[in-house]
Order: C-alpha cells, then structure tokens, then sequence
C-alpha cells in the first residue's frame, strides 16, 4: 500500500466471488496495491482452481471457497472475522467486478479524522454507474445514509460493536440494513468525493427520470423482502430515508413495468419476497 498520511492504519480487502472470469484479475489490479492484504471469498458452487492459482500468484490473496453459495453477507462477515483476527482496522469492500481509480483509498482515509475509530463506520467511494456524472467541484466528504457496499473501508471496530452483516439476507439491502444499524449506534456514514470506483449495478439503463436496472426475477425477489424488512425495522428511526426509499419503490415498479422485460416474472416474485418477509423467511430463496 502506497503511503500517506495515515499509513499506519492497517487495511486488508475483500473481493466476493460468483462464477467469475478472468477479467476479475483486471478488476483487483486496480486496487490491490492500496491495501495490504487481500482476501477472495468465492461462493462459486464450482471453484475455478486455475483462477485461484493466478489470484495467489499474483497478488498474494488468501482464498477461501466451499463450493456453495453463502450470500455476499456471510461472505463480507467471513471476511471481517479473519481481518480483525489478524489485527487489521479497516476491511475494503469490493465486488468482482468493481474497479478503482488511482488513489481511491488514499482519498477515503483522508475523510478520516484523528477520532474516526469511535465515530465513522463507513467510508464509501463515489460509485460510478452511468446513472450520475462524478461530483465535480464538491467538498471532498460528505454524509451520506446507505452508500452501496462495494468499495466501502468499513471500520472494523465498529463492525465488532455493531455486529455482522445480515447473513439471513442473502443478499440485496445488505448494505442497507447495515449502514442504518450503524447510524442507530452513533457511527457516521460518510462518501469521499474524489475517491471514485467503477461499479456495475445490473443492466442500468437511464430512461429520463427512471433508471432500469433489469435486474432479474430472483433479484426482485430479494430486493422485495429484505426491503420490507429494513422499512419495520428503522422506519422509527429513520422515517425520511424509509419515505424516500419508498418512493423509490414505486418508479423501480413503474421501470419494470414500462421499460423491462419478464415483466409478469419480476412482479410475481416481488410478491413472492413480499409473502416471505410478512411470514419471517429468510435466507436463500426456497422456491
């Protein structure tokens, strides 16, 4: 890892695998040098052997792998354990496919300040996704509510504190469910500005005031019924950002509706995710 100002805060990274291809090499030479230790969790239910081999070579990563899938969430909370184990302080989080700018975690650390161990549990890139421009000449951190997980430095004190990610999620609103878990107990989210970071979020598509993301049925499902979830739980705490994400509720509905296909598919699974959050299932989808 590169030096700055703030070197001896001690960052490993994680990048969480799913069938993944080569490109992933590309994705994590973007990064790699800005942390010191890097660790691939791969819920692949076949384990790519020859990819692992190149991941070791290359850039030293610990692998680790049982040949099923358990969902970003126990995958990010595997991570974190072993990081704090090994006596890290902050976990990079990334997707497999997510790359990252020159300097990005340089600029998330310079958010930081001398107290950013009791008060900052996140601090998140600006996550380019063709739905908005960089920010420009914006200050370089700003409070953010539920920045999406990939890139994310999470203060891995604060995670002891919080407690893990929601395994029972799978996946979708992880992110979500932890940043507002996060403000409950005090800590700040927080964006770095120029720090930027190269994320895929579906098939995004902008059509005027709608952004597809074509997200698949079973993406519905999840996203329906972790949601709901996150609405009873912090609607009481946080009744702007669950109002908000409501209304967002409502123009993903009107995408599907206009712009995506599989239309019937991905309302019937929302409604499926619906059902299964009013009757406490959770976990892997069941059919």
């Amino acid at each position: 890892m590169k030096g700055d100002r703030l070197a001896d805060i001690r960052t490993a990274g994680v990048v969480v695998l799913y069938r993944p291809d080569s490109s992933v090499l590309d994705a994590v030479a973007s990064y790699r040098h800005q942390v010191h230790e890097l660790i691939v969790v791969d819920n692949s239910e076949e384990q790519d052997h020859e990819l692992h081999s190149r991941l070791r070579d290359r850039f030293g990563a610990t692998i680790v792998g049982e040949g099923r899938n358990l969902g970003i969430a126990a995958a990010l909370n595997r991570a974190a354990r072993e990081a704090l184990a090994e006596g890290f302080d902050l976990l990079l989080t990334m997707d497999q496919d997510s790359r990252a700018e020159p300097g990005m975690v340089e600029q998330m650390l310079a958010c930081l300040g001398s107290d950013w161990r009791d008060r900052v549990g996140i601090v998140a890139p600006f996550h380019l996704t063709g739905a908005r421009p960089a920010p420009g000449g914006t200050t370089p951190c700003s409070d953010v509510m539920t920045p999406m997980t990939s890139g994310c430095l999470v203060n891995l004190a604060a995670f002891r504190e919080t407690g893990p990610f929601r395994d029972d999620f799978f996946i979708d609103f992880v992110d979500n469910e932890y940043c507002l878990r996060l403000r409950k107990k005090g800590f700040q989210v927080i964006r770095a500005n120029r720090a930027l970071l190269h994320h895929r979020v579906g098939d995004l598509r902008r059509y005027g005031p709608f952004v597809a993301t074509h997200h698949s049925p079973l993406r519905r499902y999840y996203k329906t019924r972790n949601r709901c979830a996150v609405f009873a739980e912090y609607l009481r705490d946080f009744p702007a950002h669950c109002l908000f994400d409501l209304v967002r509720l409502g123009k993903e509905v009107a995408s599907i509706l206009i712009f995506e296909r599989e239309k019937t598919a991905k309302l019937r699974m929302m409604w499926r995710g619906f059902l299964d959050f009013r009757r406490g299932r959770f976990g892997p989808y069941g059919g």
